[in-house]
């Protein structure tokens, strides 16, 4: 055998490898769904999962109920993924593909006086080969959201949850997010879920986002988290959450990937917003992601650039001093609990 014939081999046994992984990981979320369904039966939950990838926000579960399972159905699996895993693998990273599926868009008045952007209605694409490396090493990153009710600003943890960083980085950079809707409300939970390309929890990206957990588990979902929506292990996708009040109170299984840092405010008035309709968690006025831009983070204590005033409460370092840098996340002691969005796909 040749050497390209090896390489040609070696390449085969892997996308084999990945296509029995996949077909396992189904057969697993199957019977994670079968077991769900049961104790929905018995206990009342309220879990709204699927098959396809985006997760809605769940309810939270009555007590016992999230104990480590007999059988293991839902543990997470051995060969869990540490990357994306792409729809296609032989698909070029980065290449979006248009579904032709507009955004739906509610007819309900915009609110806090905002109005519709004009990509609200446009198709989002979808990146079946799974998105390109956007990240630089060692640079500390923060997203400024722009919505219909004010701006939030995003602490992103690239070092706790790199590979989510990395997509939703990649997303926004695309301008996918840009005109979507905060589709859900989940009241019971204090939770705002957005992110689906069609407005529906139902939305796939194309590509399954590994879980990332250590932030969740280490400092749990306190108001201001920012985490994936997720229908089982390792099935995050563009969909994520805001936590705005402490009645968060899931487990850690949906990765946390940031930390509101100014904005809280505009959250809670966001969830604000009476929510119905059929599942009871659509707003009743329309709130739309207007953009999200992913910058380096500023440097704490850093000298403002000429021109520019200095915050109140900022001190500028005296001449030789060396001005303190902005820390990466870490992970203290979790402070109030947050349930997670468990989304409907």
């Amino acid at each position: 055998m040749s050497g390209k014939q090896h390489k040609r081999e070696l390449k085969r046994q892997r996308e084999v490898r990945r296509a029995a992984a996949r077909r396992a990981e189904r057969q697993r979320t199957i019977q994670t769904l079968i077991v769900i369904g049961v104790l929905v039966a018995v206990g009342g939950v309220l879990i709204f999962l699927s098959l396809d990838r985006p997760a809605e926000v769940a309810e939270e579960p009555t007590d016992g109920l999230t104990d480590t399972p007999t059988d293991g159905l839902t543990e997470t699996p051995t060969d869990a993924p540490t990357a994306v895993v792409p729809n296609d693998p032989g698909f070029t990273p980065g290449v979006p593909v248009d579904p032709g599926q507009p955004a739906a868009t509610g007819e309900g008045e915009v609110a806090c006086g905002g109005t519709e952007p004009d990509d609200a209605a446009a198709s989002r694409p979808q990146f079946p080969g799974g998105p390109v490396q956007v990240l630089e090493e060692g640079t500390d990153y923060r997203a400024v959201v722009e919505t219909s009710c004010g701006q939030i600003v995003i602490d992103l943890y690239e070092d706790a949850a790199p590979v989510t960083v990395n997509s939703f980085a990649f997303l926004a950079a695309q301008g996918f997010f840009d005109g979507l809707e905060i589709f859900r409300n989940a009241t019971s939970i204090g939770a705002l879920q957005t992110g689906a390309g069609g407005n529906e929890a139902s939305w796939d990206i194309g590509y399954a986002v590994p879980d990332e957990l250590s932030a969740a588990q280490t400092e749990a979902y306190p108001p201001g988290s920012v985490a994936m929506a997720n229908a089982g292990p390792n099935t995050g996708g563009s969909q994520f959450f805001f936590v705005y009040n402490d009645a968060f109170t899931l487990d850690p299984a949906y990765t946390k990937f940031g930390m509101v840092t100014e904005g809280l405010e505009v959250l809670q008035e966001i969830g604000a917003v009476e929510a119905g309709g059929d599942s009871g968690e659509t707003p009743s006025q329309r709130v739309y992601l207007e953009s999200v831009t992913i910058e380096p983070a500023p440097l704490v204590g850093a000298t403002p650039p000429a021109g520019t005033e200095t915050p109140a409460g900022t001190e500028t370092p005296a001449p030789g001093e060396t001005p303190p840098v902005t820390e990466a996340p870490t992970t203290g002691t979790p402070t109030t609990e947050t349930p997670a969005p468990t989304p409907t796909q």
